[in-house]
């Protein structure tokens, strides 16, 4: 008995280890984008000099590959969306880019999905760091009644709004005024399932069936072509409210349980939950004893 709470206590220790070597990382790394990079030109040397930094953030959720919560959420916020933020931050833009930007409210928008809906975090973000906090989700996303109003409007904007200046924007910039915005459209969903099988690579370290690139591929050509057709009619006819919401939840909900869920079932995310839950509940009663 005594043996087994040594080989618990001992893998409670390991996983606080890795949890606090993965914390100082991202704040080390972190500070040398503030401190450094920041002061490098614009563009691609200031990329170059943060491309480490991503390279490092790529590798953090195989460090916290014990807990799921864990794992997905630094595969979340720290690959890709501080990612992505970097990439914006080199040539000028996005989040990270500000006069008013403090040291630490650089790390707390690079490191936090700053755009939260809930009202807890509203308000520490605004007593913190005195960041106004923006709704991740629109309101009632399943009264969506199109395409563009469910992922323009509705779905995850805090992801939305990164991809559209990371992929979305520099795409339609290169590409032709009459396609372009297709290709933008396809181009952006692309990668959107692209990191959605990287976070399930991270979850299971499993070899990729693409169920999730083929999910967000359908939606963005779905995307498209619903663009083309409203520009061809140019609102001379419109379906039923009613009728288009509910044709846009049904597919929505054909399309998840046909791609999107089957990929979470084959990695038993319910068992991973249940073993983190139990696992918390462990730690927390050694640590009250």
């Amino acid at each position: 008995m005594d043996e087994y709470v040594h080989v618990r206590s001992s893998d409670h220790d390991d996983q606080f280890g890795r949890y606090l070597n993965v914390c100082i990382t991202i704040f080390a790394s972190l500070t040398y984008c503030y401190a450094i990079s920041r002061n490098i030109p614009k563009g691609f040397p200031r990329l170059l000099s943060v491309l480490p930094i991503i390279y490092i953030f790529t590798l953090i959720p195989f460090q916290l590959s014990s807990s799921f919560h864990l794992v997905m959420g630094a595969g979340f916020f720290i690959c890709p969306l501080a990612c992505l933020k970097l990439v914006l931050f080199s040539f000028d833009k996005g989040p990270l880019i500000s006069s008013q930007m403090t040291y630490l409210r650089f790390l707390a928008i690079a490191c936090l999905p700053i755009k939260l809906t809930l009202a807890i975090h509203a308000v520490l973000a605004r007593l913190v760091f005195h960041i106004d906090a923006d709704p991740p989700f629109g309101n009632h996303f399943l009264l969506s009644t199109s395409f563009q109003d469910f992922w323009g409007k509705r779905w995850n904007l805090m992801v939305s709004d990164i991809l559209r200046q990371t992929v979305y924007k520099p795409v339609r910039h290169v590409f032709s005024r009459s396609w372009g915005m297709y290709v933008a459209i396809l181009a952006t969903f692309t990668v959107s399932g692209l990191l959605h099988e990287l976070l399930l690579f991270y979850a299971g370290r499993q070899q990729p069936r693409w169920d999730l690139l083929g999910f967000f591929i359908l939606h963005g050509t779905c995307l498209a072509v619903e663009v083309r057709v409203k520009r061809s009619l140019n609102g001379k006819w419109q379906l039923n409210r009613l009728f288009s919401t509910a044709l846009m939840n049904g597919f929505l909900i054909c399309s998840c349980f046909w791609l999107f869920l089957p990929c979470f079932e084959r990695l038993n995310v319910r068992v991973m939950v249940i073993e983190d839950l139990a696992n918390f509940t462990k730690l927390l009663s050694n640590v009250l004893k």
